[in-house]
């Protein structure tokens, strides 16, 4: 009687769950706004579809409401911080880059590059929604990658503008991004490539004096085998950097294999985290 009572009670909150999450018929609302909250309709019925799909109703149900909000032209900009609660370790950043993001759309970036400002702003949404959570860094790293690679494109669009500046500012060199593999697997999936097209355009901004490559491999299997395909994984980053227009002479490649991993495990453990090639921008001073 009570395993009936919880199976009834879990279905009415899975009814409740999905109720006004018709995510479909969201998707294909007419869009009244301009073609930055066009663009932001479809990337946050994107991010609903996602979030339910695994079954995370709260975050399915918030960016279903961002999406209508942007189809009906009403769209309230990026999420405030304090909307989230977010690890300690990461406020510094995400409030320079939400400052960042604010000043390049209120520069005109909605509609000098109203798609890359779109998903600029919906990436940095999805950046805090993974922050919160905190269970999924390759999830949070791609969030992240997304965010700083569509904001370099609409700052491109803005500073092209007619006016000339005398003197450019010196930038500080953009955090690490971390490209993730699969178990036993040197394949640059759909979601890391969307990391090495952040990497390509921080380099196209940033104009580093070189890029650091630390390529890693779990400790489940063997010592000698894991040094081998941590060194194919950097690879084929290498090609697809290579293939983005990155020079070759600004590659410094490093192959820690399981040695040193970024997550510290027991040997013969399997650990997502360690599935990766770690990268650095440098700015040679």
């Amino acid at each position: 009687m009570k395993a009936k009572l919880l199976a009834v009670v879990s279905a009415a909150a899975f009814l409740s769950a999905c109720a006004n999450m018709n995510i479909p018929g969201v998707r294909d609302m007419a869009d009244e706004g301009s073609a930055f909250d066009a663009a932001l309709h479809q990337n946050y019925a994107d991010l609903a579809q996602a979030e339910y799909d695994e079954a995370d109703w709260a975050d399915a149900r918030y960016f279903t409401n961002r999406s209508k909000m942007a189809a009906a032209g009403q769209d309230g900009g990026p999420q405030m911080i304090s909307e989230r609660s977010l690890p300690e370790d990461a406020m510094s950043e995400v409030d320079v880059a939400r400052a960042d993001l604010m000043a390049a759309l209120d520069a005109g970036g909605r509609d000098k590059a109203a798609s890359a400002a779109a998903r600029a702003q919906s990436s940095f949404d999805c950046w805090l929604q993974e922050l919160e959570e905190n269970i999924q860094q390759e999830d949070i790293d791609n969030c992240r990658a997304a965010f700083y690679q569509a904001l370099a494109i609409v700052q491109a669009e803005i500073d092209a503008g007619p006016v000339a500046k005398a003197m450019p500012m010196p930038m500080t060199m953009p955090l690490p991004m971390n490209v993730y593999f699969g178990f036993d697997s040197a394949e640059v999936s759909d979601k890391a490539m969307s990391v090495v097209d952040g990497i390509v355009a921080a380099y196209d901004k940033y104009d580093p004096a070189m890029i650091s490559l630390v390529a890693y491999a779990d400790r489940a299997g063997d010592a000698m085998y894991n040094d081998i395909l941590a060194k194919s994984r950097v690879d084929a980053i290498v090609a697809a950097l290579r293939a983005g227009g990155v020079p070759a002479s600004k590659l410094a490649i490093s192959i820690s294999g399981e040695s040193d991993v970024p997550v510290s495990t027991a040997d013969g453990v399997a650990e997502q985290g360690n599935r990766v090639v770690a990268v650095t921008f440098e700015d040679g001073m």
